[in-house]
């Protein structure tokens, strides 16, 4: 979790909150799951949902056995929150941490964790660009998708596929290139236009 989450959403244990409920897209929790995900102290937890639920944010369904807590993606913080999440998250933490061991000159994430519309069955996209294989990108970040029970998706290509893929300006290319991205490791920016400048 990142300090600067934790500050512009009032502490530790509420940002860890809203980053499992955010990160889960589609899945509810029982009071004890979410503090055991979030890694959050019970009473704490409980305390801040009830100000979750109140503000429209979090909902609040009964069940045979207590109340399930999900995020409200009806409301108008909802959008906003994902986005920041996206952004400076747990998981993008995480990911972060897992690019640094890369010898990669850029790495990011695109598709739909980047742009926030992504559901609990999407994959999380990763490119990977520098003189390294698939199978060392994708296992790089494996453990990082086992912890967050996120299927990771990377795909590494080097600075001159990357280069062949810009020119020729293919859907998939046009799609990352114009798409949002949430760099974790180098910019874009240095990436994309060295290319250009070098052709």
């Amino acid at each position: 979790m990142s300090d600067a989450l934790a500050i512009l959403l009032g502490g530790q244990t509420k940002a860890r909150i809203l980053d499992v409920l955010v990160s889960h897209p589609g899945e509810s929790y029982h009071l004890r799951g979410l503090a055991n995900a979030a890694g959050t102290d019970s009473g704490n937890t409980s305390k801040l949902l009830r100000s979750l639920v109140t503000m429209g944010l979090v909902l609040a369904a009964p069940d045979s056995h207590s109340t399930r807590y999900s995020i409200n993606d009806r409301s108008p913080l909802a959008g906003p929150l994902r986005q920041l999440i996206a952004s400076a998250g747990a998981l993008m933490t995480d990911l972060r941490a897992a690019a640094e061991g890369l010898r990669a000159a850029y790495v990011g994430v695109f598709g739909s964790v980047a742009s926030a519309t992504d559901d609990s069955s999407s994959d999380v996209d990763v490119l990977v660009v520098g003189n390294i294989s698939g199978v060392t990108a994708q296992a790089a970040f494996k453990a990082v998708g086992r912890k967050h029970r996120r299927a990771i998706n990377t795909v590494a290509v080097t600075r001159e596929e990357l280069a062949k893929g810009l020119a020729e300006g293919g859907a998939f290319w046009s799609s990352v290139s114009r798409g949002k991205r949430i760099d974790i490791k180098g910019t874009w920016t240095d990436v994309a236009i060295s290319q250009k400048t070098a052709d």
